[in-house]
């Protein structure tokens, strides 16, 4: 049998020894995603698909294409998508789909509410907010049927550069 001073004792020393532990094993603070070449997968996806599909050209320091994809959507719609963080981490997704359906809309402007339009790219774009995501989406449908949503967590200023370096691209 201890005695309860042996207890407190015996406690103290595995506290010590966890907080040891807890100070040397290193941690995550932040998880950087690598930047991928969206240049690529969407002169692939023009290729494959005949669209006038468009990407950023010349976006400023610090933007990294960190998602870039060609294939089905929502609704079974196949879709060109491509992602951007900011210089200050922010995030702007870009989405284009033939036909796009009001489910595939919604779905890429994740049920945003249209409150306005605004001109960037030469065009007119619907604007739409999402206060439950805090996400700023951008519609436009144009070219024989393309509709093009770009959107993002990031303020509206940075979703217009993103909008505004839109360039159609060309197939490898």
């Amino acid at each position: 049998m201890g005695s309860s001073s042996n207890l407190v004792r015996s406690m103290l020393a595995i506290i010590a020894f966890v907080a040891v532990l807890v100070a040397i094993v290193p941690r995550i603070s932040s998880v950087e995603q690598p930047a991928v070449d969206a240049a690529s997968v969407v002169s692939d996806a023009v290729r494959q698909s005949g669209l006038p599909l468009e990407a950023p050209v010349g976006l400023p320091a610090g933007w990294k294409a960190t998602s870039a994809r060609y294939g089905k959507s929502t609704d079974d719609i196949v879709t060109w998508q491509g992602g951007w963080t900011t210089p200050d981490g922010s995030f702007v997704a870009l989405r284009q789909a033939e036909a796009a359906t009001p489910k595939w809309i919604a779905a890429a402007t994740t049920q945003g509410v249209v409150n306005g339009s605004v001109d960037a790219a030469g065009r007119t774009w619907e604007k739409r907010y999402d206060a439950i995501h805090g996400t700023t989406s951008l519609v436009n449908e144009h070219e024989g049927g393309l509709t093009t949503v770009v959107a993002g967590t990031a303020p509206l200023a940075d979703v217009l550069v993103l909008t505004n370096a839109l360039r159609r691209a060309t197939s490898s």
